[in-house]
């Protein structure tokens, strides 16, 4: 080994604590050359123990070498020093020059209605807030002054409130102070409220109070509710004039019992849209029937028939009656639904009940009985007169599909729910709809304009077959398809060649909807009108 570090300088002059040279420049130099075939270079070099007298003459170099270590130390901890101060006088620096240049950025001049808009888009979603408690709201406060003034003087951003005591885990966190600040801060209130049977009732109950002393500023309202929930919700009645909206959902079977009726909101002169979820069993809701324009409960169809005669203003219905000892009534006379222009019902065999000559866009759940389903489908649409243009199937059958397709010339619009457990079904549906060579049979349809696919479950969706499907379709001599969708919840994705192969349709003009995940069931619940604000 020959090494050594030497100063790069002239003239070193004598370290005063170890006599070693020192450079102009402070750089120490010390001889670290060894020469080749001297013991000291066969020690370094191999692994073979030293003698004593090795050991006198190895520790006297190590003592050579402690002084000059300790004034590279002493050099070194000097230099880091003089760099946290030129760190520290940098940061300093960089902190002024920021906030000059912040001086100058349009966020700044950014108008106050502007700003407002965006604030509105960083509010969570109904779900997302059950979650955060309204976390980003305050959080847009803490920002600027400016900020604060205006997230504080804009009463739309307040307006929802989201509590679900079923997601504290047995606590219940929601303290009283920052609600009642947001209700301050708000006007119009957006109400969404799950009590659960986990947590203590007194808190949940004087939460809802708190909110019911501003009852008279309700638009919407969403409560699930325990047996100790009850007689706070009832008390409402005449206290909710503003009242639009309204779903109520039950926790437990428990909180039904000695329920005979709900009534509280038979007065409330605002509600036209309305929601019950029946899943533990049917609990009478009485209704201005004659204002409402929006209707989605679960119960038995006797119960639908009765509140349905007395609500001649309907748009749109979702009518569940998945009731296990379902009771069909005599069929006196049907319900007339002059205005309805949009229906779901659970169960096609009672659609026998019903006329709808305006009726635009219906969504059926379909079963392997055919003729249980085509029966009461074409009673249905010959009855009513009606000119159906969309057509929505849950769980369809191949053979019930096509059935109507060939039957149903006002038909253009088609959409396809489906589960993991009829893939197989809706595969041979995709191929039952793929434009065949012109000496095969006719294209199924040609005049549907839009075809939608979604799979609620974990999908087994063949996605060639689809591509193919839909490319088949666009060059078809007189298809109308303009609009396509695939959603997928969860399960295999497309490859990589079939999602090319739908961009590349959608840049050749088709108007291409692709979701997964949570978008994928948010978009598939408003194809068979379930609520979309809950």
């Amino acid at each position: 080994m020959n090494s050594s570090v030497e100063s790069k300088f002239a003239a070193p002059s004598r370290c005063s604590e170890c006599g070693a040279s020192v450079g102009t420049k402070g750089f120490e130099t010390f001889d670290m050359s060894v020469a080749p075939g001297t013991r000291h270079h066969a020690l370094l070099n191999s692994n073979e123990p030293p003698n004593d007298s090795d050991s006198v003459f190895i520790q006297s170099v190590i003592s050579k070498a402690d002084a000059p270590l300790a004034y590279l130390d002493k050099e070194i901890l000097k230099v880091q020093e003089k760099l946290r101060q030129m760190e520290d006088e940098r940061a300093a620096l960089s902190s002024y020059w920021r906030r000059n240049r912040g001086i100058l950025y349009p966020l700044r001049r950014m108008p106050p209605e502007l700003l407002r808009e965006i604030f509105s888009w960083v509010l969570p979603s109904n779900t997302e807030a059950l979650d955060v408690m309204g976390q980003a709201l305050w959080l847009l406060t803490q920002i600027s002054s400016r900020w604060r003034a205006i997230a504080l003087s804009t009463p739309s951003l307040w307006s929802r409130i989201a509590i679900d005591y079923s997601r504290s885990q047995g606590i219940s966190p929601w303290p009283l102070s920052p609600i009642k600040a947001q209700l301050d801060y708000s006007r119009k209130l957006k109400i969404h409220f799950y009590a659960s049977r986990e947590v203590d009732s007194r808190p949940q109950i004087d939460m809802f109070k708190l909110l019911s002393e501003h009852s008279a500023r309700w638009e919407k309202l969403s409560v699930e509710l325990t047996t100790e929930m009850v007689p706070t919700l009832v008390a409402l009645r005449d206290r909710v004039p503003s009242l639009r909206r309204l779903w109520i959902a039950w926790n437990s079977a428990d909180a039904q019992v000695g329920v005979p009726s709900v009534d509280c909101f038979q007065t409330a002169s605002s509600l036209v849209d309305i929601g019950v979820f029946n899943q533990f069993g049917s609990v009478p809701i009485l209704l201005p029937g004659h204002q409402l324009t929006r209707y989605e409960i679960d119960c038995p169809l006797e119960e639908h028939i009765g509140m349905l005669k007395q609500t001649p203003n309907l748009v749109e219905a979702r009518i569940s009656i998945d009731f296990h000892e379902q009771v069909w009534p005599d069929l006196s006379d049907t319900v007339d639904l002059l205005r309805l222009r949009r229906m779901y019902i659970s169960d096609p065999a009672a659609l026998k009940y019903f006329k709808a000559p305006g009726l635009e866009e219906l969504a059926l759940e379909d079963g392997p009985d055919h003729a249980h389903f085509l029966a009461p489908f074409h009673a249905f649409i010959d009855n009513s007169s009606c000119s159906l243009r969309r057509l929505c199937l849950v769980s369809p059958t191949v053979h019930t599909t096509t059935r109507i397709l060939q039957s149903s010339p006002s038909l253009t619009e088609l959409l396809i729910i489906h589960d993991e457990d009829n893939s197989d079904e809706t595969n041979t549906l995709i191929a039952a709809l793929t434009a065949a060579n012109p000496s095969a049979i006719p294209l199924i349809a040609p005049r549907l304009r839009l075809i939608f696919f979604g799979c609620e479950g974990e999908s087994h969706l063949d996605y060639t077959a689809y591509l193919e499907m839909l490319k088949s379709r666009r060059t078809a001599e007189n298809c109308a398809l303009k609009s396509a969708a695939l959603l997928v919840v969860d399960g295999p994705k497309p490859e990589a060649e079939t999602v090319r192969g739908l961009h590349t349709l959608r840049r050749e003009g088709l108007d291409l909807l692709l979701l997964e995940g949570a978008q994928a069931t948010d978009e598939m619940d408003s194809w068979d009108y379930k609520t979309p604000w809950n």
